[in-house]
């Protein structure tokens, strides 16, 4: 976007504003200039000098021309230049004249069209050089004095002073022009980093909301299955199962209430009396390891959780990464490997290694029951995490049978206490 501003407009942007409207200005500075023109045509006579009674009108119409100066520079200065030869043809005392050379001259520069300031330049350039030069060095003899040269000097100096303002006046322009441009970048860029923000909460959340969502029910439905299948021969068991389906149940909904906290209002009260920002508990991490082993055990996945290196602590954002990528791909095995085992293997190296194998029917796994909800997006999901904090993420059959996911995630080293590995556990 380009700013074409007109010079007043600059003055205005500035903070020099005009104290009367420009009309108004105008009209005193004309009417002021004629008087003046007029007084000195009165006072010429008064002294006995040179000075026609037709030409004392025409000093005081020279002044009240300057009036649409803003609009119509070119005719002003037509207007003048036309009126002051009248006045030379009559070798009336151009003295009160001057004022109006100048400020026709001066506005026609700062108000006047390129064409009209080229052709000032050059007229004024042309005025120095053939006129100015020559009289300071006495030569040109009678035409040089033929001539107006005071008045055509002074025209030419008000022209080039006027396109030194004009210059500082396109040069101001164009520095707004530059600032406008830079604000509304700056504006579309705040614009499209919210955007962009918003867009990843929403993301984050979603992935939230899929992982809570997905394990819990996934389970809740297979337990629930598995009541089914041996509640007329096995009613002990089957209690047992729909217990566990009941504290499935409850983990699933103390989540998502944990994270549907973070959208309220900081100091907002929930259902049970209790601000949101406290009713938010710690994050899931690498320390839930276990509990969710035992949870999937529960089910009937048989997990173990084990973990090799020299531990280190890591970022919270780190620890729920791990925990859900794990939390995902067991409920994939718990889903599709049919009978199997799992294993869940941290390596604390350069970076954090996690590995998720297990030695169900891997690649040609499927469900003879309908799919459970938010099946399909989990391998999406867990890659996505990954690439968040700039790790890797691998999925897929083992030669051996099985399948395994494998994530490789940067961790920051901090010099804080270690956090203690995992300890193994083996299958309940």
């Amino acid at each position: 976007m380009r700013l074409r501003m007109r010079p007043d407009a600059v003055l205005r942007g500035t903070g020099m504003r005009h104290l009367v409207p420009p009309p108004v200005l105008d009209a005193v500075s004309a009417s002021a200039i004629a008087a003046l023109g007029l007084a000195s045509g009165l006072g010429a006579r008064a002294q006995h000098e040179h000075m026609p009674l037709a030409a004392i009108p025409l000093l005081a119409a020279m002044g009240l021309v300057l009036y649409p100066r803003r609009r119509f520079p070119a005719a002003v200065l037509a207007a003048v230049a036309a009126m002051v030869a009248a006045l030379a043809v009559m070798r009336a005392n151009l003295g009160g004249s001057f004022l109006a050379v100048l400020c026709a001259c001066y506005s026609a520069a700062v108000y006047g069209s390129r064409r009209l300031v080229i052709g000032l330049f050059t007229g004024a350039v042309a005025a120095v050089l053939l006129i100015g030069i020559p009289q300071a060095f006495g030569v040109g003899g009678d035409v040089i004095r033929a001539v107006p040269v005071p008045t055509i000097l002074a025209a030419a100096g008000a022209a080039l002073f006027g396109l030194l303002i004009k210059g500082q006046f396109s040069a101001r322009n164009a520095e707004l022009a530059a600032m406008a441009e830079r604000a509304e970048w700056a504006a579309a860029q705040r614009d499209q980093e919210a955007r962009r923000a918003t867009l990843a909460e929403r993301l984050r959340i979603a992935r939230e909301l899929h992982d809570i969502v997905a394990h819990h029910v996934s389970v809740i439905v297979i337990q629930a299955q598995g009541a089914q299948r041996v509640a007329g021969r096995e009613p002990d068991r089957a209690v047992r199962a729909m217990t566990d389906v009941e504290r499935t149940a409850r983990t699933a909904l103390e989540e998502m209430r944990r994270m549907l906290g973070l959208l309220r209002p900081p100091g907002d009260v929930d259902g049970d009396g209790e601000a949101a920002a406290g009713g938010l508990g710690v994050a899931r991490g690498i320390a839930d390891l276990g509990a969710l082993a035992a949870s999937m055990t529960a089910a009937g996945l048989p997990v173990m959780v084990c973990a090799t290196g020299e531990p280190y602590p890591v970022p919270e954002d780190v620890g729920l990464t791990v925990y859900r990528i794990s939390q995902e791909a067991l409920t994939n095995v718990l889903k599709h490997a049919g009978p199997a085992r799992a294993e869940v293997h941290l390596h604390y190296g350069e970076d954090l290694e996690l590995t998720v194998v297990d030695d169900g029917r891997g690649a040609a796994a499927g469900l003879a029951e309908p799919a459970a909800p938010g099946a399909g997006r989990g391998n999406t999901g867990m890659r996505e995490r990954a690439a968040m904090l700039g790790g890797r993420f691998t999925a897929g059959p083992r030669a051996g049978g099985g399948y395994q996911v494998r994530a490789t995630l940067p961790c920051q080293l901090d010099s804080g206490p270690a956090v203690p590995a995992q300890p193994e556990s083996e299958p309940h």
